[in-house]
């Protein structure tokens, strides 16, 4: 999928079916915020391939047994948040670069790199085939 949309130019914002449930994507175009207030955020039922099509950001990682539940797991959005650390690891993902989220691994997405131009990503949700 990625392959076939690298620039992510001909997707419109927001969900693409390619098989269902069991496999979508989500288009996004925003701009990076600050990393103050941002909150980490897990999933359960899908990992995340998180693509940045155009611009660049910071996405922070720290495992999820680390961190302090903020907001309980919602089911029916397959999401629950966390609240940022005093220590996490920041991952730079430029254009043309990609990061893979498994339940896991708690992530802070959509912060601010070095400059406030506008993000073109493709986040891919990929259902694990777990319940909870």
């Amino acid at each position: 999928f990625l392959e076939q949309h690298p620039d992510g130019k001909d997707l419109e914002e927001g969900r693409v079916e390619i098989e269902g449930d069991r496999l979508f994507a989500l288009v996004q175009n925003y701009p990076p915020k600050p990393v103050e207030g941002a909150q980490f955020e897990a999933h359960r039922r899908y990992a995340d391939v998180q693509y940045i099509a155009a611009g660049a950001e910071m996405i922070g990682y720290a495992p999820t047994e680390t961190l302090e539940v903020e907001t309980a797991y919602d089911a029916e959005k397959d999401i629950g948040f966390y609240a940022q650390p005093a220590r996490y690891t920041p991952v730079a993902v430029p254009a043309g670069s990609f990061a893979v989220f498994y339940p896991q691994d708690a992530h802070m997405p959509c912060c601010r790199l070095d400059s406030d131009e506008p993000v073109h990503k493709i986040v891919v949700k990929v259902a694990l085939g777990t319940e909870e």
